[in-house]
């Protein structure tokens, strides 16, 4: 602790998730859901000579879709998210990213309440990075295609909330890049398991990477 050298890290980090959509016991053909995610994320490092970095990251993403059969589910999810970093000096970069996902999961009753699903998901992958630390202030454009396969789980809570879990079994991207106007590539990426939509940060940014995701889902039940 009595090293000059040593980094006092100080970390604050809020995280909130909401997640609203479908499948209960009474799921049919007809039924349409909505919901969404909400998240925020802020880390700040804090040196012995105090010296302050801070990073910060949110996202959004609303959701909503329809039972094409009582055990088919097809929706959309708009995804969006940012995130920023900056320390005692100023702004060092910021971010913020575009991922409209459209999914479609078909569901295998095991008992009245459990249920197991595997889905396919194919998104759009739109994003913006600002470097501010070397003037000319360099801007990074991303944008590509991500698909992926998934699994899950699904357990009815209530005749209308269910909570459901999602594995990322593989996924493939593929991201061209542009630096201040100027194309430097495209990048494809397959992927099993881990990062399921790929490495980039585009997918890192809106969480449709993550390797396992839970959250609670809402049927409106049709008329």
């Amino acid at each position: 602790m009595s090293k000059p050298n040593l980094i006092i890290m100080k970390k604050t980090v809020f995280i909130l998730t909401m997640v609203a959509s479908s499948f209960a016991a009474i799921a049919q053909k007809g039924n349409w859901y909505i919901g969404g995610v909400a998240g925020f994320a802020s880390n700040t490092n804090k040196s012995s000579s105090g010296f302050k970095t801070t990073t910060s990251s949110w996202a959004f993403g609303p959701e909503g879709g329809t039972f094409l059969k009582d055990d088919i589910q097809l929706g959309l999810a708009l995804g969006l998210s940012g995130s920023s970093e900056k320390d005692d000096n100023g702004k060092i970069s910021t971010s913020s990213n575009l991922s409209p996902t459209v999914y479609i999961r078909k569901f295998f009753k095991v008992t009245e309440n459990f249920s197991v699903f595997g889905g396919f998901y194919l998104n759009y992958l739109s994003g913006k990075t600002t470097n501010y630390t070397t003037p000319p202030y360099a801007e990074t454009k991303e944008s590509g295609i991500g698909l992926r396969l998934g699994v899950g789980v699904a357990y009815s809570l209530s005749p209308r909330f269910t909570a459901l879990g999602q594995y990322g079994l593989m996924g493939y991207e593929s991201i061209t890049t542009k630096v201040n106007g100027s194309n430097s590539g495209t990048d494809s990426s397959f992927n099993f398991g881990v990062n399921t939509v790929g490495s980039s940060s585009l997918s890192q940014g809106n969480g449709s990477g993550a390797v396992f995701n839970v959250g609670i889902y809402y049927t409106f039940k049709k008329s």
